[in-house]
């Protein structure tokens, strides 16, 4: 069922599937400003199956949702604010929330301040620290740049990874990026073949809808660069860690101090990048849907 609800002053799209006595499970997508569909194209008919009740959300202001307000200002706590309040409005009493790539920084954030309404928190390559990230991901970046002839581009991104102080939205790593083109894409994927499966599930989504419209969410960026990697001491909800082998946005030293600080699971997807539930989403569901059975 998809619907338009009133949440917060503001219109907010909402995909639900699968039995409505179902776990509820809330997919919280990053971006910043990326839409639900991906996820619930690849793998929310195949949850449901599952006997999971499935929930993906645009948020305010991204793609299917009304266009984003003027007031109040865009932040994180206004979005955990949105998901608490559909939370209410579908009357869910406890919920598991899978929050991929910066919407992991969300769900880590909800977790942490309604631990009473959490049944469990799945991080799918979570953007915890963005500095990280960065450092991990930009020597790629060069190395790519270096193969398509783009020398001084390469050389910024290692300039941007060797710097001493801490990395913030200011120095728009990004930026040095974007002359790979199309390729840019390759960065978040296995190979030619799970990217290709990506476009496939683009590609079919109805025509008509403002893809751009997620860019409002850009305003995000900076409080991405926070480390939330310290608070993972003080989560209270039973919790995994799901990234694909080939993830840069997720680094080691993100999955290692999740897993040194919570003592929780790390599930490894085989041949995925950062989008393993479009990538593999039958090895995707097989892990999501044992985390929920052991809630």
């Amino acid at each position: 069922m998809e619907c338009l609800r009133e949440i917060n002053d503001t219109r907010i799209f909402v995909d639900e599937r699968g039995p409505a006595d179902g776990q509820p499970l809330l997919f919280i997508h990053g971006g910043p400003g990326n839409p639900s569909w991906d996820f619930m194209a690849s793998v929310g008919d195949l949850l449901a199956e599952q006997g999971v009740r499935v929930i993906g959300v645009d948020q305010r202001g991204v793609l299917r949702s009304d266009d984003l307000p003027a007031e109040p200002p865009l932040s994180v706590d206004l979005l955990i604010r949105d998901f608490e309040q559909l939370r209410e409005a579908l009357g869910v009493e406890r919920w598991t929330i899978i929050g991929h790539s910066s919407g992991g920084a969300y769900a880590l954030d909800y977790a942490l301040r309604h631990p009473e309404r959490i049944s469990g928190l799945i991080l799918d390559c979570p953007a915890l620290d963005t500095d990280a990230t960065d450092r991990y991901r930009l020597p790629r970046a060069a190395a790519m740049l270096d193969d398509v002839g783009a020398a001084d581009a390469a050389a910024e991104c290692r300039r941007l990874a060797g710097l001493e102080r801490r990395l913030t939205g200011e120095d728009r790593t990004w930026e040095a990026m974007l002359p790979l083109g199309d390729r840019y894409l390759d960065l978040f994927f296995h190979d030619a073949l799970t990217r290709a499966r990506y476009d496939e599930v683009m590609n079919a989504a109805p025509e008509g809808l403002d893809w751009g419209k997620g860019m409002a969410h850009l305003a995000l960026i900076g409080e991405m660069y926070t480390d939330r990697r310290p608070a993972l001491r003080s989560l209270q909800v039973p919790s995994m860690l799901i990234h694909g082998e080939d993830d840069l946005v997720a680094p080691p030293v993100v999955v290692d101090a999740y897993r040194e600080l919570t003592g929780g699971e790390v599930a490894t997807v085989a041949d995925a990048g950062h989008f393993a539930f479009v990538e593999q989403p039958s090895s995707y569901v097989e892990q999501i849907a044992r985390f929920i059975g052991q809630q």
